[in-house]
This record gives structure tokens, C-alpha cells and sequence, in this order.
């Protein structure tokens, strides 16, 4: 046996433990789920199959279609709002002031705070008789003011921009991160080529922070799919199915109605939405990427 052949071999012994670890509990589950997915299961009887009615209920169940509405609206807003505060927010904390470093700790903030916590403190803020309403109480009148977590119109997107609260800081130190790799002598050939302002920005800076956008892209659309905490938190989906996301219809139609087979149909077409969409951006935005 050669000397290299002996090293593959070698190589993929020491691989081995890590590749069975990896398939015990990551390949193996995942196929398993493929099948309860086709099946009846309340997580106690034996599975019965069922074909795919599963797959079609989840496009007739109301909390299933009212967590997907709302998980495309969650994206949506990420990408057209969130994103573009980001990274102005990004743009401004870059530029050279006294409270600069001040800023940009109170921005980074909220990141590190538990979600429990976060989640108990808006609640408290924002329930009908909290410190919210008594401010505008005095503000608007009694009459205007909200149960902001408790309408059905105004609980999803109360949840929305409360998870901007953390999420805007988080999108803007990655820009931020993007914006000082940048080396100076290109802004300096750009200023002697007359580049300023928006053209500036539109010319240079943008094409240069597209790793970053790549990057921030992709957390804001994965993360928008998956949001399940704070609606889980502050309302658990209601009232009614008003402010469920597809996460939380899974959540709740495995761990609360023990329809397990119904719930894995719905987090197999989830994760089949994730990885196409995530596939799409990344082909997108990677092919606009500039190397330094």
C-alpha cells in the first residue's frame, strides 16, 4: 500500500466516529421524519400511513396559512425595511463623532439580552394598562390607545418591530464590520476620480460591501422563517391564529395537538422553503460579490 493511500485510509478512520455520531442523530432522524411525515402518529400508537393528506391539510388548516402569511410578511419587512436601516445605521456609525463608541454599544445592546427577558419586559410594557399605554394615554386620550399584544390587528406587527429592536443592531455591526475592511486608498482614487456622495456610495462602497449584504441577506431571510420566540412568548400565536408563524403552527400541532405526522409534513416543507429560498439568494447576491 502507498504511503499516500495509507494516510486516506487513516484520514477517514479518524472521520469515522465523527461521520456515525453525525448520522446516529442528524441523517438518520431526518430520514425517519421523511416517512412519519406520511404517516398518523400521536407519538405513543403505531404509525398509520396516510399518503400525503398530511401535505394537503396544510394548505387548508387556518393556523398553518396564517403562520405562513405571516412569516412571508416577517420577510418581506426584514428585507425592505430592516435591511436598509441596517445599513444605514452602519453608515453613520462609521463616521467619526465623539459618542460613536457609545452608540455603537447601545445599538449592540439589546443582542445579548435573553429573548425571555426581552420577552417578559415588552410584555409588561406593552399590555393594555403597561407604561406604553399610560405615555400615550396622556398623549392621544384613554379612547385611541391599544391592547397592543392582545388585538388581533396590531399583535403581529407589534411582534415585527419588536424584533427589530435586536435585529437592526446585529444586521448594522456586520455592515459595520464590511465597511472598515475597505481600504482607504480606494476612497482616495475615488476622490481624485470626483466620486461623492450617493455615486460614492452606489460605485464603490456598495459593490464592496456585497459579502456583507450576502451575508445579512441571508440571516435576515433565515431568521424571518424561522422566528418562533417572541410570538411564542408574548402571545403564543393568538389572539386567535393572528400572530402564529409557520415555526409555531409546527410547534403547536406536535407538542399541544400530538399530531406529530401533521407537524413533521409541515417542518419538512419549511426546511424544502428554506433551502431553496437560501439557495437563490446566495446565487444572487455571491455573483455580485467583489474580491479586494
Amino acid at each position: 500500500m502507498s504511503l499516500s493511500r495509507k494516510q486516506y485510509w487513516i484520514a477517514c478512520l479518524f472521520l469515522l466516529p465523527a461521520f456515525v455520531i453525525f448520522g446516529m442523530f442528524f441523517f438518520y432522524p431526518f430520514l425517519q421524519s421523511i416517512y412519519y411525515s406520511f404517516t398518523e402518529w400521536n407519538g405513543v400508537k403505531t404509525p398509520r400511513y396516510v399518503g400525503l393528506s398530511n401535505y394537503r391539510y396544510l394548505f387548508q388548516d387556518v393556523q398553518m396559512l396564517d403562520g405562513m402569511k405571516n412569516t412571508l410578511k416577517m420577510v418581506v419587512f426584514g428585507l425592505l425595511v430592516q435591511n436598509p436601516l441596517a445599513l444605514l445605521l452602519a453608515v453613520l456609525l462609521n463616521k467619526k463623532f465623539r459618542t460613536r463608541g457609545f452608540l455603537r454599544t447601545s445599538f449592540y445592546l439589546p443582542v445579548i439580552i435573553s429573548l425571555v427577558v426581552t420577552s417578559v419586559v415588552w410584555g409588561e410594557i406593552l399590555k393594555f394598562d403597561g407604561f406604553a399605554n399610560g405615555i400615550l394615554t396622556r398623549i392621544i386620550g384613554e379612547a385611541n390607545v391599544q391592547d397592543w399584544l392582545g388585538t388581533v390587528y396590531t399583535s403581529f406587527p407589534t411582534i415585527i418591530l419588536l424584533t427589530q429592536w435586536q435585529a437592526i443592531g446585529y444586521c448594522a455591526v456586520i455592515y459595520l464590520a464590511g465597511l472598515q475592511a475597505i481600504p482607504t486608498d480606494i476612497y482616495e482614487a475615488a476622490d481624485i476620480e470626483g466620486a461623492k456622495g450617493i455615486a460614492l456610495f452606489r460605485h464603490v462602497t456598495f459593490p464592496m460591501l456585497m459579502p456583507s449584504f450576502t451575508i445579512v441577506l441571508f440571516l435576515t431571510i433565515v431568521g424571518a422563517l424561522r422566528l418562533f420566540d417572541l410570538p411564542f412568548l408574548l402571545t403564543n400565536g393568538g389572539p386567535g391564529s393572528s400572530s402564529y408563524t409557520i415555526f409555531l403552527a409546527v410547534y403547536n400541532a406536535a407538542f399541544k395537538n400530538q399530531s406529530y405526522g401533521y407537524a413533521t409534513a409541515g417542518s419538512i416543507v419549511l426546511t424544502v422553503f428554506i433551502i431553496a429560498v437560501t439557495v437563490i439568494q446566495l446565487s444572487i447576491t455571491r455573483r455580485r460579490e467583489v474580491e479586494l
